[in-house]
């Protein structure tokens, strides 16, 4: 890539439809798959296992596919209503591919990524998925903005193992314009996975879903402790009330797995691209916030935020319409200067 490339697109009005199901389906890809596998071969074998018995109890698991169905459900609706907040009808993307790094603009919000941030990159329906190193979270990207060759251009850039090693060197030597630095020490992989682990549970789709499961848990748990109080009085038989504690064992567990299986893997991935002794740096310019680091780096327009506000050990700003949410290390802002930035958002 010689000669920086750029193209844009205009969103339409299915945009948001389409990228609800895009993200879904990048969601449920690779290890994310095993837990939702294991669910359904269980949840098929109690139900086939149920009906063989002729268990008048077993018609019970035949209503799980439908709730796994019906979840499934709930996350498009929330997906794409997040979506249509944050691209609404006639959002601008924008790409521009040089040698070393990727600008992405959605909306008045410009990154610049270097390409060894993503580990692959796919396609799914209509879009591009790049694959972040760091997580399981995948950036969605239009394909219309990768006609003719820049997708295989782009496919290459990302697979050099250069690419790589050059996230760390473009983080590297932070430049001028800066007002304060942060430099990593051995907790702040687990601190940031725990606060990533928090972040992706509390918003969107997942805690729906794990709302869910868990109160499914805890009413069979309930249903299977009153049966065991009517076991007693001979009104309920004791092979009613095993299944109710089998399932509610199941939903609390698989519940559990979700949780703990994120925080290791995001755990894990970060520590592959935010080494001890990572640098951290913002600064304070006219119109932007300049913001570099290991992973990426980006001026974030005052007017794309309306607050920012601490998270235990970090500083997270909350994007207005049109822009998403970034956090930060806490210690980029010491003393007033989270005041400052607030007060150059408020504008």
């Amino acid at each position: 890539m010689s000669n920086p490339v750029t193209r844009e697109y205009t969103t339409d009005r299915g945009f948001t439809s389409r990228l609800a199901v895009a993200q879904l389906r990048a969601s449920f890809r690779g290890w994310s798959l095993v837990p939702i596998g294991v669910m359904s071969v269980i949840i098929l074998g109690l139900a086939i296992l149920g009906i063989v018995q002729q268990q008048s109890s077993a018609l019970v698991y035949l209503v799980y596919p439908a709730i796994l169905a019906a979840l499934l459900g709930v996350a498009f609706l929330i997906t794409k209503r997040q979506a249509d907040v944050a691209t609404p009808v006639g959002s601008l993307y924008t790409i521009t591919l040089s040698d070393q790094k990727m600008s992405v603009g959605i909306g008045s919000t410009t990154t610049e990524v270097p390409y060894g941030t993503y580990s692959r990159v796919t396609r799914i329906g209509g879009f591009v998925a790049l694959r972040f190193r760091a997580g399981n979270a995948s950036l969605l990207l239009p394909a219309e903005l990768f006609p003719g060759d820049e997708f295989y251009e782009l496919e290459a850039a990302i697979a050099d193992p250069a690419a790589a090693t050059a996230v760390t060197a473009l983080s590297g030597g932070l430049g001028t314009g800066l007002d304060h630095e942060y430099v990593t020490d051995a907790d702040y992989v687990p601190r940031f996975a725990k606060a990533a682990l928090i972040r992706a549970f509390l918003r969107g789709p997942m805690i729906v879903i794990l709302v869910i499961i868990t109160a499914l848990g805890l009413l069979m748990l309930l249903g299977g402790m009153l049966g065991l109080l009517l076991v007693g009085t001979g009104r309920t038989p004791l092979s009613e009330v095993g299944p109710m504690f089998g399932a509610a064992a199941f939903f609390l567990g698989f519940s559990a797995l979700i949780i703990f299986g994120s925080y290791l893997l995001i755990r894990t991935q970060l520590r592959k691209v935010i080494p001890v002794g990572s640098v951290y740096g913002i600064g304070f310019g006219e119109s932007t916030l300049i913001m570099r680091g290991p992973v990426n780096s980006a001026e974030l327009p005052y007017s794309s935020y309306k607050k920012a506000r601490r998270r235990g050990d970090f500083v997270e700003l909350v994007g207005t319409r049109g822009s998403g949410r970034v956090t930060l290390p806490a210690q980029l802002f010491p003393g007033a200067e989270l005041e400052r930035l607030n007060s150059l958002l408020a504008g």
